[in-house]
This record gives structure tokens, sequence and C-alpha cells, in this order.
């Protein structure tokens, strides 16, 4: 099945995909940090998650006839992780750049399953940063409108 893709919803789906292969890779890193079993198991589920996500960006965009761009080997980090806390503040970080990805994808597109796939995103990285939040005390821990940037 081929679907066209306005030029506005191929780079938010490209970004969002990008946003995507980043959290996969740093659950990788951050796993390490995690000092509670409860964290790295929460670490893990999120990047299930995001293989899930990564995964429906991809077939959007093959679906349309776009080659998607592979994942980078690695990633520039805003900060520095030195233990759990300051690895649990980085995957914040990475559900809002999700967020805002799906956001930006839910904003540019028309059709219903694209739509459906793109608050799905929306929603599971809001959840997971309210998560994250919760478990460092940050507040508030949900946000109004998640994905504003």
């Amino acid at each position: 099945m081929s679907a066209q893709l306005s030029t506005k919803t191929e780079d938010a789906l490209r970004s969002v995909l990008r946003a995507e292969q980043a959290a996969i890779w740093l659950a990788g890193l951050t796993r390490a940090y995690a000092s509670e079993q409860r964290v790295a198991s929460a670490i893990t589920e999120a990047a299930d998650g995001h293989r899930a996500h990564r995964d429906a960006a991809e077939r959007l965009l093959r679906d349309a006839g776009v080659t998607p761009a592979p994942a980078a080997p690695a990633y520039q980090l805003p900060s520095e992780v030195e233990d759990q806390r300051t690895a649990v503040q980085l995957l914040i970080t990475s559900e809002e750049d999700c967020a805002i990805g799906w956001r930006s994808v839910l904003e540019t597109s028309e059709g219903a399953q694209l739509r459906r796939t793109a608050l799905d995103g929306l929603t599971n990285a809001a959840t997971r940063a309210t998560r994250w939040r919760i478990t460092i005390d940050k507040q508030p821990a949900a946000q109004a409108f998640p994905g504003k940037p």
C-alpha cells in the first residue's frame, strides 16, 4: 500500500524517526547507570516501546515510498551521565524530543491511520516522561501540553 505524504509530514516523520532511534541508543547507555532494578526494568520497557514506534515510523515512510535513514552509531548528549539521577534526566529529555516529534506528525498529517499512530507515539512518550519525572521527584510530573516545543 502506497500512502502519499505531504512534504511537512514526511519531514516530521523523518524527525521523529531520528528521535526514536536516539531514544533507543540512550536507553542502552542509561541502563548501565540504573542502580535500582525497577529503574533498569523501566528503561528496558521504554526501549521496547521506542523500538515499536521506530518501526512504525519506518513503515509509514516505506509505505510512502521513502527510504528511512539508518540510526547513527552514536549521539551527542546534552549533559554528562554520572549516576541514575542524571541518566533519568536524559531519559526525560529524550521522551520530550519524541513527544515533540510525534506531535509534529499529528499536526501535519491528514490520514486517520497516520494520526492514530502519531497520537499513540505522543501519548506513550508523554506517559514515559511523566514516569521518569516521578522517579526523580521532579515537579510538575506531567506537562499540560506534551510535545509542545
